[in-house]
């Protein structure tokens, strides 16, 4: 079948086969750009991504040396001038669109999996990206700085961001937790920056779970203890196990009360304490202190991508501009995952893959065999664990 075909444009025909022509035709992406479609812009930023080019030039360079694009339907010359255009003013709603359909069909391969509470770990996170003020003023967030945040939501059990949006970097973490669509089949993790009681409040009240760390400087009154004596595991020892109530301003006029538990646990090898807060009554603490072990997971995502995708420097300077390139760099991701789920194999990991790929894009074999690397497997109907190989490394002490 991939005789006559290259590795790059076997991933260029994966993405029409998820749906991104459909995508085009809805939002017309394609009503004033006759000579350059949101296809052939899109097919151009994944190569990018893939061969981490440096600049536009670079880009049109590398690709001209191509000269089978025909059979992936790309017809129209591919330059720095289409591309940077095409950047700049088509929407990037397109593309993030695009990737949330992906990402459905990823989820459906995967089976949707769930923790051992029945439940979906959700771990949310921002990572900011600085800008020069100069030509990034539209950012600007500080008097000499400019920057965005990339705001997270990572679905452990799946391995993958499920939900996520981007701001300026001056939006502050707890303000953005209630747009982060939790439900009550989530359990969410997150760190202390998102501290926001009137958010627990709700949560609480709407039956969402979440685990994070408690401010020192936070008022609260203890209503219950729990016995923690010889309560330990291999890495954690719990301290004391609390049942506490915090106040909360609902409005200028109303004030309420909500019931939180607090824990305290030591890590055991580097004997640090750590200061836990969750509305979970039903659940060991140890699991517990297990669950915000997790969040660790979404650090290394941002650090995974960061280091393997092009989503610190980028090829324009307009906002649109960079949400598209950032939109495709995830997208590029989420191939990667698919890649993974549909062949049913995991020995490769991200690093691996993009430092690879660029070097085979324009080879003639088949991209599901070179990915397993020549022993294609049988398509598997569900995957039941994520791959956490990528993600394997131990938080600092």
């Amino acid at each position: 079948m991939y005789h006559c075909t290259t590795i790059l444009t076997q991933l260029l025909h994966l993405t029409d086969q998820l749906g991104f022509k459909k995508i085009s035709a809805e939002e017309q992406a394609d009503k004033r750009y006759r000579h350059f479609s949101a296809r052939t812009q899109l097919f151009t930023m994944v190569f990018a991504q893939l061969t981490k080019q440096n600049s536009l030039r670079s880009i049109e360079h590398a690709i001209s040396s191509d000269n089978d694009l025909y059979h992936a339907g790309i017809t129209a010359k591919i330059t720095r001038t289409n591309l940077a255009h095409a950047n700049e003013y088509r929407p990037s709603i397109i593309f993030e669109k695009f990737y949330f359909h992906v990402l459905k069909y990823y989820t459906k391969l995967v089976n949707k999996p769930v923790n051992i509470f029945g439940k979906h770990t959700k771990l949310i996170d921002a990572t900011t990206i600085s800008l020069n003020i100069k030509q990034y003023k539209w950012a600007k967030f500080r008097s000499t700085k400019s920057g965005i945040k990339i705001h997270t939501r990572f679905d452990y059990e799946a391995n993958c961001a499920d939900y996520l949006f981007i701001t300026n970097a001056k939006e502050h973490e707890n303000n953005t937790l209630k747009n982060m669509h939790l439900t009550k089949q989530d359990i969410a993790v997150f760190d202390r920056g998102y501290f926001n009681k009137k958010q627990f409040y709700e949560f609480t009240k709407s039956e969402i779970s979440f685990v994070t760390r408690l401010k020192s400087n936070v008022i609260y009154t203890v209503v219950d203890r729990y016995a923690v004596s010889g309560h330990e595991n291999d890495t954690y020892k719990i301290i004391s196990d609390e049942k506490i109530t915090l106040n909360v301003s609902i409005s200028k006029k109303k004030e309420s009360v909500v019931t939180l538990r607090k824990i305290i646990s030591k890590d055991l090898q580097s004997k640090k304490k750590i200061v836990l807060l969750t509305n979970l009554f039903e659940i060991d603490s140890l699991e517990v202190a297990e669950l915000y072990k997790k969040r660790w997971t979404i650090e290394l995502f941002f650090k995974m991508i960061k280091q393997n995708l092009k989503i610190k420097k980028f090829y324009g300077h307009s906002e649109n501009a960079v949400k598209t390139q950032i939109w495709i760099a995830v997208i590029t991701h989420m191939l990667f995952l698919i890649l993974q789920a549909e062949t049913n194999y995991r020995q490769r990991s991200f690093s691996y893959f993009c430092s690879e790929i660029s070097v085979v894009l324009f080879l003639h074999r088949s991209l599901k065999k070179w990915f397993c690397g020549d022993h294609e497997k049988p398509v598997p109907k569900l995957i039941h664990h994520p791959n956490t190989s990528e993600l394997s490394q131990k938080p600092p002490s």
